[in-house]
């Protein structure tokens, strides 16, 4: 099967996807990637499968199999925007959308992983030379944005040693040597044994670059977010909600970290996030 891919999308230049998904799926490093090989990505109306991002609504080539159409929610589903015209059009173009909760929608919409976009992947897994890290934005509209900031105080608080990254730091005593402020990239991840990752809102099968960074570095997620986030990784450390009980866990992690490490395997986990691996189960 050849897949010659155009990508639509609602956000941003869509020229610009092909160039991203090279660095972050390490297309330099596939056999079967590239001009006149099986996967390739073209602008153009010579594309043979589609992906479309969000709530685009491309005007496709006639008679264009709606089975190659597959349509991906990089958002939760209370910040994507649907509206009763994308719907229409997802029933009559696409074969499948996938989307973290499907509720009463038609069942052109599923709910799975949307193959996301994360951080530049590491080729071998970081010596770890810190405890944990957390990060905050500056947010606080949904329950995840504001349990951070919750579980942060406490974790302050109670002179955990725990390091803080993101642009909430400023919400903080900067003297504090754990708040490290914002950041470029890997930062969070790169050093540190465990990343407390939480989502700005829970979701059957919807997770993001939150828990996706950390284990592409090699970095164990202490996890809120994804009811179902085990069917993709298997055992994870997950929070409950409860800042009492959250804190006793993180206090258990720090003092015996070695019985609370996840074991990696970072081709296991590409093998699961990188969406040019799984064409063939998306396309069937």
């Amino acid at each position: 099967m050849v897949y010659k891919i155009r990508f639509f999308t609602s956000f941003g230049d869509a020229t610009k996807i092909g160039p991203t998904l090279d660095r972050i799926y390490e297309t330099a490093y596939m056999d079967n990637y590239g001009e006149g090989k099986e996967i390739q990505v073209t602008n153009g109306d010579d594309y043979t499968h589609v992906f479309i991002l969000n709530t685009a609504m491309p005007q496709l080539k006639p008679n264009f199999p709606k089975e190659n159409v597959v349509g991906l929610a990089f958002e939760p589903i209370v910040f994507l925007g649907l509206s009763d015209k994308f719907v229409k059009y997802a029933v009559e173009n696409i074969g499948k959308y996938y989307i973290g909760d499907k509720y009463n929608l038609p069942d052109v919409f599923v709910e799975n992983f949307s193959y996301m976009w994360h951080c530049t992947p590491c080729r071998e897994i970081p010596v770890k030379t810190k405890k944990m890290s957390i990060m905050v934005s500056e947010k606080g509209q949904t329950e995840g944005h504001i349990y951070r900031h919750t579980l942060l105080g406490e974790i302050l608080k109670q002179n955990l040693p725990i390091d803080v990254y993101g642009r909430g730091c400023r919400y903080y005593d900067t003297n504090d040597s754990r708040i490290k402020g914002e950041f470029e990239e890997l930062e969070p991840y790169t050093d540190y044994e465990f990343h407390i990752c939480i989502e700005n809102v829970e979701s059957n099968h919807y997770y993001s670059e939150k828990i996706m960074n950390p284990l592409m570095n090699g970095t164990t997620p202490i996890y809120l977010g994804c009811r179902n986030i085990e069917n993709s990784f298997g055992p994870i450390i997950t929070l409950s909600k409860n800042v009492e009980n959250d804190i006793e866990l993180l206090k258990k992690i720090l003092h015996t970290p070695e019985k609370y490490k996840k074991p990696f395997e970072l081709e296991s986990i590409k093998d699961i996030l990188y969406l040019y691996r799984n064409l063939d189960t998306i396309f069937k």
